[in-house]
């Protein structure tokens, strides 16, 4: 036997030793960190969101959670790994609330640790949702239980959009709401059912008018949360409130006409009906001016009438109709042309739109609908009912008149004066872009109502 080779044999104690050594620390480092914890408290908390349980053990560190779902009856159980609850812990906790029955504790196994928490719940759909976060200190962990069916409301978000002050709530839009006003100070109040805020809101001095918005939580109605949210004002404002896709608007400025409008959904009430639209003058012929004079001085009668009649035409569309316009663009149409377009047609109905004026500015205000032949007394008399309770302007009433648009056309047909042009306030309104998009909705109803039935 060499001399090396008892070398070698002589270092395989020593090596074998250092490797079992090695592995017995690696062991103990395991057990250490397998070494179960303790749970010492576990304490439930109703919220409007759902429910808050809050687990502490002997031991600092984060604390694992496996969860599934069981049915029959639906159950939403929580596995902790290497974990041992205190004897001393009830079996039972109860909660205050409609999706949760009570929670129910329990050593699922001693080797390995298991704890087991059991969520009973009324019923299994829709999901409910949770998440695990940090505690006030290292030994506490929170244990978040979403009711799927509470909307946890976003802090909301203010912009001004063509005068009007917005207040978008996301993803509040399908709450049911309660909406009301107040005075000393001006305010409107949100009562949003379904909705839930975490610690309420408080933020002063956002946004002039806006002087502040507040949010918090009302007694619960039938057991669903109540959410609130309440805008200060300095001065009274006009208001609206609308669902924009998922989100809440809160529409607010000096003048109702002036708020924006959600987007228009249709219906498909009007399919395959033939609707002509005559926007009044274009070209050469400017119509009304908003002071007579040489040159007269604008806005003038033929870019107001055309907006409008754009913008009913895609509301037209949108339900469905079949839309030809006497002209798209500031281009002159004969008189003449302008009824024979829906004779040819065989159009279901005419809509000849115009602004009014008067010889002495700012003496005559408001709006009027004129009808030539007696099949069209109804229909005048429907799109004027829309215009005035969209516009809030002066009614002027239902008129026959032997203007040659509407007396030449054979189909049932009506000529809208939405406004006086030359009157400061009617002007202010005209030259608004959500006044003329109510003016086309209100005259898109009218129709509705008067193709369709009245109730539309």
């Amino acid at each position: 036997m060499s001399r090396s080779t008892r070398a070698r044999r002589g270092s395989m104690p020593r090596l074998l030793l250092s490797v079992i050594a090695c592995f017995c620390v690696a062991l103990c480092s395991g057990a250490s960190a397998l070494a179960a914890r303790t749970v010492t408290a576990v304490e439930v908390r109703s919220e409007a969101h759902g429910a808050v349980v809050a687990i502490s053990t002997a031991e600092a560190g984060k604390l694992e959670l496996d969860s599934f779902v069981l049915t029959e009856p639906p159950r939403l159980v929580f596995d902790l790994p290497s974990a041992m609850l205190d004897p001393e812990l009830p079996d039972t906790l109860p909660v205050e609330s409609l999706r949760f029955n009570q929670i129910r504790l329990g050593q699922f196994s001693v080797e390995p640790e298991v704890a087991r928490l059991v969520v009973d719940l009324s019923r299994r759909d829709p999901p409910v949702t949770w998440e695990l976060l940090p505690g006030d200190g290292e030994c506490e962990s929170l244990l978040l239980l979403h009711d799927p069916e509470v909307t946890m409301l976003a802090e909301p978000v203010v912009s001004l959009s063509e005068g009007a002050l917005l207040v978008r709530v996301p993803g509040a839009g399908a709450l049911e709401r309660s909406v009301g006003e107040a005075d000393d100070p001006p305010r409107i109040y949100l009562d949003l059912t379904g909705g839930a805020v975490g610690e309420g809101l408080e933020v002063d001095c956002i946004q002039e008018p806006l002087r502040q918005i507040r949010s918090g939580q009302q007694e619960p109605v039938e057991g669903r949360p109540v959410a609130r949210i309440v805008l200060e004002f300095g001065t009274r404002q006009a208001y609206a409130v609308f669902s924009e896709e998922a989100d809440l608007v809160i529409a607010a400025g000096p003048h109702a006409w002036a708020l924006p409008l959600p987007k228009y959904e249709g219906t498909g009430k009007l399919r395959r009906k033939k609707i002509v639209l005559d926007p009044g003058h274009g070209g050469d012929d400017i119509g009304a001016p908003a002071a007579f004079g040489s040159p007269p001085g604008g806005p003038y009668e033929k870019d107001i009438v055309l907006d409008i009649g754009h913008r009913l035409a895609r509301l037209l569309e949108t339900e469905g109709a079949r839309v030809t316009m006497t002209r798209k663009d500031d281009s002159y149409i004969s008189l003449h042309e302008r009824a024979a377009i829906p004779n040819r047609l065989r159009a279901d109905a005419l809509v000849s739109i115009h602004c009014n004026s008067y010889d002495r500015p700012n003496t005559l205000c408001g709006t009027s609908v004129y009808y030539d032949h007696r099949h069209s007394i109804r229909f005048a008399e429907l799109v004027h009912e829309e215009l005035i309770a969209a516009l809030g302007t002066e009614s002027k009433g239902v008129r026959n008149a032997n203007y040659a648009v509407i007396r030449r056309a054979k189909v049932p047909g009506v000529l809208v004066e939405t406004a006086y042009i030359n009157h400061d306030e009617d002007r202010e309104r005209l030259v608004h872009p959500n006044f003329r998009e109510r003016a086309a909705r209100a005259i898109l109803q009218g129709l509705i109502r008067f193709l369709c039935g009245e109730s539309g």
